[in-house]
């Protein structure tokens, strides 16, 4: 049996992700079992994810996956490069993976080996152009481009760093040729399908992610308004799991469920309480303290915490390294914490949370050849007691979660109540 290995959030699971788990198998096989490394309740960009990792799960088993691991609180809350570093490192540590697939909007990867050479080889001269461009006052992103282009005398090539799924799967690409040369992983691309990621119009078939999580948040407690905004831009399986949920009140949780845990946390700190955390350099803490004093948007309910995370942005500081800043400050999740993990080597276990009929066996055959601990119930962790860096990125996971199923109304402390997703 082939296996192929695919980083995702499924925040939630849309027309395009189903047709990239179809295309794999068209590609390299229908026998292919994929294995799916899926961040958990909070996502890249600082966001909750709207449905819990269990209800996540059962729709990429329902649409093609057959093993859903977990990737910890940690890399699914970071940088590009750190998801995806924390993502190929899960599935290497699999021992059962080969072949990583992932998205982009070049779709072939000559071009974009290239330019992740460049960056995880950087010269001298590169490093050097690269703060030259950023004392100018450019975004980290703008700059890396520039030098880029300068360093390879090609603007077009360095171009391919202005789409953000070009932009993960050379950091991907990245992180792979980091592996020791027995344990790297083979990558494929596919053009991506449809709608940039953070297109707001939710009327295509191939409907961004972005989209539709803003059609659930108009009509979040009305299964009716989902099924006739949604059905042409998810696939049937995935937005039955959706509506199942709703109509069951399961909790689904948006972005701006945060804002009163945040907007408290944030008027109880100084500014120099808030510089441990990763991303809260050039001004941001200050920032922060300061329009939290004073938020606007007060009146409105729903655009308290983008009215915070607006004012807070500049030039230099985006808005997801904003919400992820205040995502680790409400985990109390910290610059040395990041260090520490990454100089252990990344993800310390492999967390499982669902397998179909293909994923047993795969499921048996990581027991036997992973390199990492895997854990499917929680008595399995008190086996590492005397391991310091898995039980501390565990302490990450269970807050995480416990923090996503406060926000949905539902009870905390229940991580391994919730058995394996089995279909």
């Amino acid at each position: 049996m082939k296996t192929a290995g695919i980083i995702v959030e499924y925040n939630p699971l849309h027309n395009g992700h189903a047709w990239q788990l179809k295309k794999v198998k068209e590609t390299l096989g229908k026998d292919t079992a994929i294995v799916v490394v899926m961040s958990g309740p909070f996502t890249q960009r600082g966001e909750p994810a709207v449905l819990d990792k269990w209800t996540r799960a059962r729709m990429a088993l329902a649409c093609g996956a057959s093993l859903v691991l977990e990737l910890p609180v940690p890399y699914a809350t970071a940088s590009a490069e750190r998801f995806a570093f924390g993502g190929v490192q899960v599935l290497a540590a699999t021992g059962i993976t080969k072949t990583l697939v992932f998205g982009s909007e070049h779709g072939t990867l000559p071009d974009l080996y290239d330019l992740a050479s460049l960056l995880v080889n950087e010269t001298p001269a590169f490093k050097a152009s690269l703060q030259g461009y950023l004392e100018t006052g450019l975004s980290f992103a703008a700059a890396r481009q520039l030098a880029v282009a300068a360093q390879l005398g090609d603007s077009q090539k360095a171009a391919l760093l202005k789409s953000s799924n070009n932009i993960l799967g050379i950091e991907y690409l990245k992180a792979i040729l980091r592996l020791p040369a027995k344990k790297r992983l083979e990558p494929v691309t596919f053009q991506r399908q449809g709608q940039g990621y953070l297109d707001p119009s939710p009327a295509s078939h191939f409907a961004s992610a972005t989209a539709i999580r803003q059609v659930i948040a108009s009509g979040r407690d009305n299964p009716a308004y989902l099924l006739q905004h949604l059905a042409h831009a998810m696939p049937p399986e995935a937005l039955g799991i959706l509506l199942e949920a709703v109509a069951q009140k399961k909790g689904l949780v948006l972005h701006e469920d945060l804002a009163v845990p945040l907007l408290a946390l944030l008027r109880t700190r100084k500014p120099e309480d808030l510089h441990p955390y990763p991303g809260m350099g050039e001004g941001l803490a200050q920032r922060l303290h300061e329009f939290a004093r004073r938020p606007e948007g007060q009146d409105s309910r729903e655009a308290r915490l983008s009215q915070l995370v607006e004012s807070a942005m500049s030039r230099r500081l985006p808005r997801t390294r904003v919400q992820r800043a205040l995502l680790h400050l409400l985990l109390n999740l910290t610059t040395s914490d990041l260090e520490q993990f990454d100089t252990a080597g990344g993800p310390a276990y492999i967390r499982v949370l669902g397998f179909d009929k293909n994923g047993r066996y795969l499921l048996k055959l990581m027991r036997q050849k992973a390199s990492l601990p895997v854990i499917t119930r929680g008595s399995d962790f008190h086996e590492h007691l005397n391991d310091i860096n898995l039980q501390r990125q565990t302490q990450f996971d269970l807050a995480g979660t416990d923090l996503w199923s406060i926000l949905a109304g539902s009870s905390s402390g229940t991580d391994f109540d919730r058995p394996v997703v089995i279909r």
